[in-house]
Formats: C-alpha cells, structure tokens, sequence
C-alpha cells in the first residue's frame, strides 16, 4: 500500500467522484465520469452505493451513519451522470433517516436508505480478529491476476486466502483493503471509499464452492452495512467474508471488517443473482 507516495492519478479521480457535485436541493450529481474509475471502464456497483452514501451523509451535520441498506434496481452507465435525490425521513434528537434515490437517464437504478445517530457511550463486544499474515507478506490480488499496473488502481487489495480458481473451495475469504495513496482527513470520505470497498469478494465468496462449474456472472441485488466504530482507511483493514447460502440462483454473503489493531469496525451483507 503506497501511502507515504502521492495518490495516482485513478485515486485521485476516484477521492473527486465520491466529493459529488451539488444540484437541486438535496439534489447531488455522480457517476463514473469519463472513463470510469475502474481498469475495465464500466460502472461499479460499489461507486454508486458509495456515492449514494456520501449523498446521505451531506445532509446530516451532527450524526455520523450508523447503518444503510440499499438496492440495485437496474444497470447503470459509466458515461451518464446519476443525480442522487435525499429525501429527509426522519429528524430526531438522537436519530437521522435519510432516503436516497439513484436516477440515471429517467431510470431509477439504485435506492439506499441510511440511519444516522448522536453518538452515546454503550455496551461493547465483539468478535475476535483472525491472526493472518500481515499485508505486506500476502500478495495483491490484481498482481495474482496478471495486472501489471496494480499499483495504479484505487485499491490495494491483498489476498490472504487464495483466489478463486476452477476448484471447490471453502465459502470463505480474508482479504486486506488498503489504499494506494492517502486519504484527506474527511470522516465522510473515509466511510464512503470503505462501502465502495465492500462491495469486492462477496458474491465471490459464495462461487467459490461451486468454481468447479466454470466462470461466474454476477450482480448485486442488494448491499447493507452497519458501522460500529469510525473508519480509518489510511491503514490496512481486515475483510472477513463468509457465504451460509446459495440457492435460487442467489447467493448470500456476510462481511466483518476490523481496523488494524483488531477492533470490528463494520459488519457488511450481500445477496446477488450468480451464473455460469
């Protein structure tokens, strides 16, 4: 993860996208841009959701998220600006809701709704981290693919188990998510660049006892995530996925994520249509 180097050129168009451009009011402007933000150009799941969120959090002052839960209802396009439309559900004393509606050329493609809270002192406890090799001994998973420009993407992602190949395996991965660059200091931004990260390994993680059947095809159906601790992502942070189901052309996954010094910082859950 090359943190102590300037972001490249990618991170720093990703960090611009998830910043949104302000419309209407409660109206935010996103989308891929030109050329995208991804190596194939196309229009990753993960960046809507994470715009989305950025979205919700521009109109909450005081209250940091403490939850969403979205959808994906249709394709997106990475060359059509997606406007995003809050609508503020709820205004409590302890408690924010905000609605969020994804439309891309007069089509809705994406809902999310987040729930905001005043932070309170409360009970604690958590599951346990794994011990895995560190990041720096595991090897990245677009180097493993034969990406010679890894070091180029948005994100560092490190493969603790191995990738998925032709063979059954385990529906279980680790994986470590860094950035190759450094964040600003924006709580904000540090959260949505962790749900656009959320979004890798996880219907993966449900193909993986069923590699055997060839290549998998795709698509989320939706994506939750609730955040128990502020996220920092400029360190490494420990991706936990496991898959208890896949029937009806459908696979579940759930994800724990854990800061460096092993504290769990977000729990994830996905379900998505896969094919062969």
């Amino acid at each position: 993860m090359s943190q102590d180097h300037k972001p490249v050129a990618m991170l720093e168009r990703l960090i611009q996208r998830l910043q949104l451009n302000p419309g209407d009011t409660d109206v935010y402007l996103g989308g891929a841009g030109s050329g995208g933000v991804t190596a194939n150009e196309r229009l990753f799941g993960g960046l809507v959701a994470a715009q989305a969120a950025m979205a919700a959090m521009r109109t909450v002052e005081e209250f940091p998220i403490h939850s969403l839960h979205s959808y994906f209802l249709r394709p997106g396009r990475p060359d059509a600006d997606i406007e995003f439309h809050v609508t503020r559900s709820k205004e409590g004393r302890n408690f924010a809701v905000r609605n969020v509606a994804a439309w891309q050329s007069g089509s809705l493609i994406f809902q999310l709704q987040a729930s905001f809270q005043r932070p309170v002192e409360g009970l604690h406890h958590q599951p346990s981290a794994p011990e895995v090799p560190a990041p720096e001994d595991s090897p990245n998973r677009d180097a493993l693919r034969g990406r010679a420009n890894w070091q180029e993407m948005p994100l560092d992602v490190r493969m603790v188990t191995p990738l998925t190949a032709q063979e059954p395996l385990p529906a279980h991965q680790q994986i470590w998510l860094g950035m190759n660059g450094r964040l600003p200091e924006d709580s904000r931004l540090h959260t949505a660049m962790l749900v656009y990260a959320s979004d890798r390994c996880l219907l993966d993680t449900a193909w993986r006892p069923h590699a055997d059947q060839g290549q998998m095809s795709g698509a989320s159906l939706d994506h939750s995530m609730w955040f128990h601790q502020p996220v920092d992502f400029n360190q490494w942070l420990l991706y936990e996925t496991n898959s208890p189901a896949a029937d009806g052309g459908r696979g579940l996954a759930f994800g724990h994520i854990y800061s460096s010094d092993g504290q769990h910082i977000v729990s994830v859950a996905q379900e998505g249509m896969m094919r062969n």
